[in-house]
């Protein structure tokens, strides 16, 4: 955990993740979800925790960063900031009404997000996707790479709103590929 901290400490205070415009990913879905209570996971300096903050929810943003959450504290009132490793971190169970991944993944909460919604609760994640191609912009670790179709599976006991697997061009001209999921909870 310590080692984790430290390395988004240091992304965190040097600029390199500047707050901007939440995911087009979430602006495009958070209306399915009914107003309330957010989990914002892996928040970091809280782009997308703002966005649903403005919107009405109340957001509990997780991130390992100190430097996150104490920026996470100054951002808006709606916005609960949680230090935590998501490595041991327990989402509460039958708690949100939307649950947020992006750009993350840690196959070890799938359960957690799945009983932390409530009933009619909405999840919207999307994250890196394994490719073949070697001009790909993904995390190095390909523990933190989904396989094809593995983010539709790990979430099948949801009611599947929307899915899909592309490759995109990032705004620095870089290429990856994202999975991307909106499910909702239905009992």
């Amino acid at each position: 955990m310590e080692k984790d901290r430290e390395r988004w400490n240091k992304k965190y205070s040097e600029g390199k993740f500047p707050l901007d415009k939440p995911a087009p990913f979430l602006t495009k879905h958070y209306r399915l979800a009914n107003v309330g209570n957010a989990l914002d996971i892996a928040a970091g300096l809280g782009r997308n925790a703002l966005f649903l903050a403005e919107k009405g929810f109340k957001v509990d943003a997780v991130d390992i960063s100190d430097v996150a959450v104490e920026k996470l504290s100054k951002l808006h009132p709606n916005i609960n900031p949680i230090q935590a490793d998501l490595d041991t971190f327990v989402i509460p169970e039958n708690k949100y009404d939307l649950i947020l991944n992006i750009n993350f993944l840690s196959r070890r909460l799938f359960p957690y997000i799945k009983e932390g919604l409530k009933k009619d609760g909405i999840l919207i994640f999307q994250t890196f996707l394994k490719g073949d191609e070697p001009d790909l912009s993904v995390p190095s670790n390909p523990d933190f790479l989904l396989r094809k179709n593995e983010l539709l599976h790990s979430f099948l006991p949801l009611r599947i709103l929307f899915y899909k697997e592309q490759k995109v061009v990032k705004c620095d001209g870089t290429k990856s590929w994202l999975a991307s999921l909106v499910a909702k909870k239905e009992c």
